[in-house]
């Protein structure tokens, strides 16, 4: 029986030193450990011990928690990220196509469409957001604590025809008055604020995938 945490993260080691972020793994689940572990210590009044029976009880043994990493290697980091990437771009290009028709061609449907849509902006933020918060739940639920790398870098990539598209209205590259309905002060400064709060959002879903992967 696991006595110590230095014992559990011995062992953990052992089960994952064949994989490739081994190190990074052993430092989250270090982490992880203390916090449960000062808990249990301070607040229950419990010995290491103890307290480490009833982490194993939740966190599983090394090696299950070695087999449950090394399953989801089927599912590559890289495929998944692309995964994400891929979904982000399609509605960039989405609404870049919806915006160029609606100011360039005549159709009544494209000109219903376009109204329905800057009718609720708002519901469309939040829609939005929702995918922040899917992308960092998934890897948290599939890769675990090992999986904040890949979240950050998915960000990183997703986030960048947001950033161009921001950059083009500034520079009018692409006409201000295409966005016309949309380019309020109001939601300009909504814009700006939920793309500040991107990545926390979508971190703070990734911890709760990681929990849920326990």
């Amino acid at each position: 029986m696991i006595q110590s945490k230095q014992a559990y993260l011995e062992e953990l080691h052992k089960e994952l030193k064949k994989l490739p972020n081994c190190e990074e793994l052993l430092r989250e689940y270090d982490l992880h450990l203390s916090e449960m572990l000062a808990d249990l210590i301070e607040i229950e009044g419990l010995e290491e011990k103890e307290a480490m029976g009833k982490i194993v009880l939740r966190f599983g043994a090394p090696k299950d928690i070695a087999a449950c990493y090394k399953e989801n290697l089927d599912i590559t980091p890289t495929k998944m990220k692309w995964t994400f990437i891929s979904v982000n771009l399609f509605f960039f290009i989405s609404g870049i196509s919806l915006t160029v028709m609606y100011n360039l061609l005549p159709f009544p449907f494209i000109s219903i469409l376009w109204n329905i849509l800057t009718s609720i902006p708002t519901l469309l933020i939040l829609l939005y957001m929702f995918f922040w918060v899917l992308l960092g739940y998934e890897i948290g639920k599939e890769f675990g604590l090992g999986g904040r790398k890949l979240l950050r870098n998915t960000f990183y990539f997703s986030l960048i025809p947001n950033l161009v598209l921001m950059l083009l209205v500034i520079f009018r590259v692409v006409p201000e008055s295409w966005f016309g309905p949309l380019l309020t002060p109001s939601f300009i400064a909504i814009c700006i604020v939920c793309t500040l709060i991107l990545f926390p959002i979508s971190y703070a879903a990734y911890r709760w995938g990681t929990i849920r992967s326990i």
